[in-house]
């Protein structure tokens, strides 16, 4: 079996210094002009989408522990797209980054054994490269344990991670999240993944558990009590940059000594090239500008998990 998800984790980001990733988030229309689709066919479009997301892990590498690859931004390109996020996966990991699959699957029974089959599970075939597979997944909890428990036995075995939605970032989502009078539902959330995480080996050597939360900054009071219910559990932290949180925001999702969270950023690095504070600075370089944003991100939570 691989060394234990959490204990990567920590090791990526003591040797980073930083407990930032980059959210891989390839939007066609967004693209630098020179990355243009050359034709109105489905594999171009793919074939730019992944070009793109190339250049941002050449770019944020050296600043970054990990990043998070976001596969809906490739399955919109079909086939060609499924295929180029696998692809940048092996990428990310030839350049030395951990990498999350943000793919939020969360059906039952034989149907998510499946899915934990083809997202995070060591591959049965010859012909694929298990560099393709990421190192943890997102996943949604709201059809109960059957829905992720063989996401996580497939990572406890293979030194894998899963990180199950419990308190998104976007404002919509809080109609469901804060659900409910004496608990609400992100709260209910947490205790069950409590109940989810608890089996033999689930925490790695670091004290920090294979089974990680989704968890926004939201007010201080209500993060830190949700921190302080799960002592074990590694935070994904969305929210930091084009949504509006800061890493101070993000502060209380860390456990004491910095440790036990990792804050993503997307929009604010890969489209920095929009940003009249890079763009003023770089001109027409959209490479330099995304490269300048992700050490600027990098060095902002750094000072988070030093």
């Amino acid at each position: 079996m691989s060394m234990h998800f959490a204990d990567r984790l920590l090791a990526a980001v003591r040797a980073k210094r930083t407990a930032a990733v980059v959210g891989i988030d390839p939007v066609i229309e967004n693209l630098p002009p020179d990355l243009a689709p050359a034709s109105r066919f489905v594999r171009a479009a793919a074939a730019a989408a992944e070009a793109f997301s190339r250049t941002i892990i050449d770019e944020v590498a050296d600043v970054v522990p990990a990043v998070k690859v976001n596969s809906a931004f490739f399955e919109a390109f079909f086939d060609a797209g499924v295929a180029a996020y696998y692809r940048v996966i092996s990428h990310a990991h030839a350049r030395g980054l951990l990498v999350i699959g943000d793919v939020k699957r969360g059906d039952i029974g034989s149907t998510a054994k499946l899915y934990a089959r083809g997202h995070i599970d060591v591959p049965p075939y010859d012909d694929v490269d298990p560099a393709q597979i990421p190192d943890a997944v997102t996943l949604a909890g709201y059809l109960g344990r059957n829905a992720v428990a063989p996401f996580i036995e497939t990572a406890a075995r293979h030194g894998r991670g899963v990180f199950v939605l419990v308190r998104p970032s976007d404002p919509g989502a809080d109609e469901i999240h804060e659900f409910g009078a004496d608990c609400k539902l992100y709260q209910h959330l947490a205790r069950l993944l409590t109940a989810w995480s608890d089996f033999a080996g689930s925490v790695g050597e670091c004290g920090i558990s294979c089974v990680g939360a989704v968890v926004a900054p939201k007010d201080a009071d209500s993060t830190q009590a949700l921190r302080a219910s799960l002592p074990t559990t590694p935070f994904l932290v969305p929210g930091y940059g084009a949504q509006g949180a800061s890493a101070d925001a993000c502060r209380p999702c860390f456990l004491n000594g910095g440790r036990g969270a990792i804050v993503n950023a997307s929009r604010s690095v890969i489209y920095a090239y929009q940003n009249d504070r890079y763009r003023s600075r770089f001109g027409g370089d959209w490479r330099a500008c995304i490269r300048q944003a992700g050490r600027d991100f990098a060095e902002d939570i750094a000072r988070l998990a030093s």
